[in-house]
């Protein structure tokens, strides 16, 4: 088990948010600088987008696959809803740049609202195994494993008739906690159920806040949220394949499940109330008040330099639990 970093910690500090406004960061984050950061925490990996690099030539390539060596970083890359051409492309580029992990995404659904996908989300599941498909000999050729995400969109069993349909073993699933809760699945749960098909995984946290049509589940640092990250290393130290897990430390803006609403359903299939318990559970127990102000400084309009520092102090509130309870090292003095 690897433990890095994710440049959706630092969506902010990394200019990954805000493009297009005046409220785009002034100075971005690049590869190098999540690289420095990764490694004075004392991490392993390091998970980025392709689309922060400013292009994929070789020749931008090739040194970036040295640094990351330099540093002892093992990279994980990301595209998006698989597609293709882009994966033609960004296939040989992780490969390059020494990646053996390609996370993609199934749909641009969010807070699990799968109803409001055009043709639901049965059509786009579909449209991705045939994607996969085409590319599959690609990525075995390049030795790189495109690893479908559970990004608000895909349950447990979606993410497994996936990998079923497209085969062979350069196809997986990056594991995203907090996602998981954001189609009414208890993340343990879910991570036992795709422990086989498991490469990757997105260390979140969460606070829920109660609203009349479900509830809205906020960013925070981990171990400051309602996972019980023991339990979860433990099924973690059980998978049958070494896995990076990345903290990310999701959205600036909350996300809202709209669950106790008719239409959110209309996304899904028949569900035994039985299955959603432990999810709910989950949250219930852990429900907050709405008279506390759960926006997150993006959200209030705060300024640039305490943006910046909220992910900073997240960040460093991370890695201190994961030392913690024993998951990283401590420093030595």
């Amino acid at each position: 088990m690897l433990i890095g970093l994710s440049a959706l910690s630092f969506s902010f500090r990394c200019g990954l948010i805000g493009r297009g406004t005046d409220r785009l960061v002034s100075a971005p984050l690049d590869v190098d600088a999540l690289m420095s950061l990764a490694t004075r925490a004392g991490l392993q990996s390091i998970e980025f987008p392709l689309s922060m690099l400013p292009d994929l030539t070789a020749a931008r390539l090739t040194p970036l696959r040295e640094r990351l060596a330099l540093y002892g970083l093992t990279p994980v890359v990301d595209t998006d809803i698989a597609d293709v051409g882009t994966l033609q492309e960004h296939i040989p580029a992780a490969a390059q740049i020494g990646a053996r992990v390609l996370r993609v995404l199934v749909s641009p659904v969010l807070e699990g609202a799968r109803h409001a996908l055009p043709g639901r989300l049965g059509a786009q599941l579909e449209r991705t195994i045939d994607v996969l498909c085409q590319v599959r000999p690609l990525a075995e050729a390049h030795g790189v494993t495109l690893a479908v995400e559970n990004h608000q969109d895909a349950t447990s069993a979606d993410l497994i008739a996936i990998c079923e349909a497209v085969g062979g073993p350069n196809i997986a699933v990056t594991f995203d906690l907090t996602n998981a809760l954001a189609v009414a699945q208890y993340p343990p749960d879910a991570l036992q159920h795709l422990a086989p098909y498991i490469c990757n995984i997105h260390l979140s946290d969460y606070l829920a806040y109660p609203t009349p049509f479900g509830y809205r589940m906020v960013r925070c640092a981990l171990g400051e949220g309602d996972h019980n990250f023991r339990h979860i290393f433990e099924i973690i130290g059980q998978l049958p394949r070494e896995v990076t897990c990345q903290i990310e430390l999701v959205a600036h803006s909350a996300r809202h499940i709209r669950m106790l609403t008719p239409e959110w359903w209309e996304g899904y299939g028949p569900t035994d109330i039985r299955a959603l318990l432990p999810a709910l559970r989950l949250v219930v127990e852990n429900i907050r008040s709405n008279a506390e102000d759960w926006r997150s400084p993006w959200e209030r309009g705060a300024n640039e330099a305490t943006v910046a520092f909220y992910e900073d102090q997240q960040f460093a509130a991370s890695v201190s639990f994961l030392r913690a309870i024993g998951v990283l090292p401590r420093v030595q003095p």
